[in-house]
């Protein structure tokens, strides 16, 4: 009769591993596939936040400011990929809120990608328009070099005859001093402003009385240095910025007149070693070029 009763103890025993086994397993597989869809939905996350990274990333261009921002961003998402990443099945309410905020974020990253890509259209259009007006600067200082040995045809032609023409010239680099002097110098990386100080060469049949002459930096790449936003006039015959201006009253004498041609008050662009040359015009043609070399 005990061994009876021993054996369905033992029997009950038995049964209630099996069923703790079985919750046990269960439980097991449930903690599984629950952490198995932690990490699906936290590989999607990642997949949606690596394509919004590498649309901003396909915006990168010419231009430098517009870059940082977008390496800014990119930088931003990818702390976020790295927080989803440490995201496990203990904290997964985390992944849900992720997920409320990656809607509205693709929506604002859909966004500023348009935004970039109209930027980027005008910034390429503005290059364009100013690579223009280099080359038909070029062009002018181009043809005045090639024309300068044929003064004598020019002469015979009465318009070309009485153009102003440099007959001798001087430029001197300065920096500005916070006290507002002016300080030599021959350093490219200082200089502020070029003092172009010419002669106009004597003729007595050009126009007399007040003219404007103009003043244009052009760089070693053979670029127009940045010059102050507020001058923009009629120069050597088309629209465009300068550097320095100056009013000189000819009589049909050699006259001499100095302009201070400036570069922008916040030139953000550092000047490189080589030589610069300033383009003297008047509102309708080139005047004569001056060149200096600086370190």
């Amino acid at each position: 009769m005990s061994t009876a009763e021993g054996n369905k103890k033992l029997g009950w025993v038995v049964a209630l591993l099996a069923v703790a086994v079985l919750v046990l397993g269960g439980l097991l597989y449930l903690r599984s596939e629950e952490k198995q869809a932690v990490e699906l939905e936290k590989q999607a996350l990642t997949i949606e936040l690596a394509d919004m990274k590498a649309d901003l990333l396909s915006q990168m261009g010419a231009n430098d400011s517009l870059n940082a921002f977008i390496q800014f961003e990119t930088q931003r998402l990818s702390g976020l990929i790295d927080s989803i990443n440490t995201v496990n099945v203990e904290n997964k309410k985390q992944l849900t809120a992720y997920r409320g905020r990656l809607a509205g974020m693709k929506k604002q990253n859909a966004a500023l990608v348009a935004q970039l890509d109209s930027t980027n259209a005008a910034y390429a259009a503005l290059k364009l328009r100013e690579q223009m007006i280099a080359d038909s600067l070029n062009a002018a200082v181009d043809a005045n070099a090639a024309l300068s040995g044929q003064n004598t045809g020019l002469r015979q032609t009465v318009e070309k005859g009485k153009q102003l023409v440099i007959a001798t010239s001087t430029v001197q680099a300065v920096r500005i001093a916070k006290n507002g002097k002016e300080r030599k110098t021959r350093r490219a990386k200082r200089t502020d402003q070029l003092n172009v100080c010419v002669t106009l060469a004597k003729n007595r049949i050009a126009d007399q009385g007040e003219t404007t002459l103009y003043a244009k930096w052009i760089g070693p790449n053979g670029k127009p240095v940045d010059a102050p936003e507020a001058n923009i006039a009629v120069v050597g015959g088309e629209r465009s910025i300068f550097n320095g201006s100056a009013t000189v009253n000819f009589t049909g004498e050699a006259t001499e007149i100095c302009i201070a041609a400036g570069r922008a008050t916040d030139a953000p662009v550092e000047l490189e070693a080589g030589i610069y040359t300033v383009a003297v015009m008047t509102d309708s043609y080139l005047v004569g070029t001056v060149a200096v070399e600086l370190k």
